[in-house]
């Protein structure tokens, strides 16, 4: 039976951005929950009444989230050498939950057992209490990361409505142009052909085939892979913005052919007309485009050759 290959996860998922937020949303939500799930459990002892118990409240709330800022910066340095599949993650998030549902259930029975209640018991019900407080923040942020997609998605589109209505206007009155010199010349004298003023455009399309995005060339700046996504960092009104394409890196790789987009990393495609700087720091060469808003991209060795001979090809 042939083997069916595990999806990886977005990129996102392993950022150093998303890891912050989603520690900082479980570490507020997490007090919330436990203040108001408190009175309606036996096993939670958390509580500011008593020295003892808000000391080993506090203990508890920094080992956790010592445990997860450690679980997932190991996950963020992984990321290039282990493929980290759906299942791989899910995986991960368990063994995060029982980390702590571990720690919970320890600091329980020895200072505050429960009589008539069993370990067992208060480690099951420690690892559904963790389950839920992680999962939900998870889900929430997700959810978000989902809403900008969408969003960015409707600005690149408005984008693309806007160029194409500019390069109809250019059309039509090159169209015009041309006429009125044709009717000006002599029949036998070659028409004298008019300059070609469109902008030089790329079209950009999705899995499906489908149009999602045209842009100028000098307009585009860097393209980042994330998993079957595209991130595509462009200028509009003086400002770097993003759009994400449901298409696969070598899919705009193949398209962009002949172009000044080149690739430099395996994540990364770049427009090598944009570069104002490229430095070696610690054993790794990074690119610093002509924008400062834009984070260094990396070069990694089995692209830096090609690119060094695309650079030098520039007049």
């Amino acid at each position: 039976m042939m083997a069916i290959k595990e999806k990886e996860i977005p990129k996102f998922l392993v950022s150093r951005r998303y890891i912050s937020v989603v520690i900082a949303f479980i570490v507020l939500f997490s007090g919330l929950f436990l203040f108001i799930y408190q009175p309606f459990s036996l096993a939670v002892w958390f509580s500011t009444a008593d020295s003892l118990s808000f000391s080993l409240s506090l203990l508890f709330y920094i080992l956790s989230i010592i445990i997860l800022v450690v679980s997932r910066m190991t996950m963020y340095y992984l990321q290039d050498r282990v493929d980290l599949t759906t299942m791989t993650y899910i995986w991960w998030i368990m063994f995060e939950n029982i980390a702590i549902s571990l720690l919970y259930t320890l600091i329980t029975i020895k200072f505050f057992p429960v009589e008539g209640i069993s370990t067992p018991t208060i480690a099951t019900r420690a690892l559904m209490c963790v389950t839920l407080i992680l999962a939900i923040p998870n889900a929430l942020v997700l959810f978000y990361a989902a809403y900008k997609a969408k969003c960015e998605e409707l600005q690149a589109t408005q984008y693309r409505l806007q160029r194409l209505s500019e390069e109809y206007r250019l059309l039509e009155s090159n169209t015009q142009h041309e006429l009125r010199a044709a009717a000006m010349v002599q029949s036998k004298t070659q028409p004298q052909q008019p300059q070609d003023a469109t902008p030089r455009m790329i079209n950009l399309y999705d899995n499906n085939g489908t149009l999602r995005l045209t842009l100028n060339i000098d307009s585009l700046y860097y393209l980042e892979s994330e998993d079957n996504y595209i991130k595509v960092y462009y200028k509009h009104n003086d400002k770097i913005v993003s759009y994400m394409l449901r298409c696969r890196t070598r899919s705009v790789e193949e398209s962009l052919a002949g172009t000044c987009m080149v690739r430099c990393h395996r994540s990364f495609i770049v427009n090598i007309n944009k570069i104002s700087v490229m430095e070696d720091d610690r054993r790794m060469h990074y690119l610093s485009l002509d924008d400062d808003s834009i984070r260094r991209i990396p070069v990694s060795k089995s692209y830096y050759e090609s690119l060094v001979a695309k650079l030098n090809t520039i007049t």
